[in-house]
């Protein structure tokens, strides 16, 4: 009877295995793979112009399943200075399990962020881990003057927030269709003119805001002083 206790014993082992393994991949499969303090990442990030509206495209990636993303922001910069923040809300605080799923903007009065236009997909597919943890989302305003692109997402799980920042020429923007954008601020007019005339009104508009920047950053200043002290 002694020497029949190790093949009892493998046996068991044999047994109980796959009863324990077989949850562990259940969860995984469902919560993404379980990855420790490691922040989400970027799939990838588009921004397009499309006609009156700018889109940002963004594929986002989390181990820890798509559902430890806190919530993703988009900051609009011009030269340094915050323009407005967009904002999509998973839950509605660190302590809620219940998905809100919530675009808004900060600040309001901007109306800027065209949430109608916004979209989510979050992705059901199972059979890859990248497919587990993706979520793509989409964030549309009306089309101004800016510089920049910060981008942030935070995660549930406390881990540092995954950032990207993005330098934007937004001179094109300047002019679309009948509307010239003032960029120094931040006013859009719609005139009805013929289009050698908008062209002009643009060329000045470009000219005085690159004046206004010299002016404001100090930059001719400096060009004087540097003048005066060579002659």
């Amino acid at each position: 009877m002694r020497k029949n206790r190790p093949s009892f014993f493998i046996v068991l082992l044999i047994i109980l295995l796959p009863i324990i393994i077989y949850p562990y991949q259940a969860n995984a499969g469902q919560a993404g793979v379980g990855v420790i303090n490691v922040p989400p990442k970027y799939g990838y990030i588009r921004v397009e112009e499309q006609g009156d509206y700018v889109r940002v495209y963004l594929n986002i990636s989390d181990y820890n399943s798509w559902a430890d993303v806190y919530n993703v922001t988009v900051t609009l910069e011009n030269y340094g200075k915050k323009l407005s923040t967009f904002v999509f809300q998973q839950y509605k605080d660190f302590d809620s399990f219940v998905e809100s799923n919530e675009f808004s903007e900060t600040p309001k009065k901007s109306h800027l962020l065209d949430t109608k236009k916004c979209f989510f997909e979050k992705s059901t597919e199972q059979e890859t881990i990248d497919q587990r943890c993706d979520i793509a989302i989409r964030f549309v305003f009306q089309k101004t003057f800016f510089t920049g692109l910060s981008i942030v997402i935070n995660d549930r799980a406390g881990s540092a927030p995954a950032e990207a920042y993005i330098y934007y020429n937004s001179e094109e923007s300047l002019r679309s269709g009948n509307t010239l954008v003032i960029p120094w601020i931040g006013v859009q007019l719609t005139l009805s003119l013929p289009p050698y005339l908008l062209d002009i009104i643009a060329i000045i508009l470009a000219t005085l805001g690159v004046m206004y920047y010299l002016k404001k950053t100090g930059i001719r200043e400096k060009r004087k002083k540097t003048y005066k002290k060579i002659s």
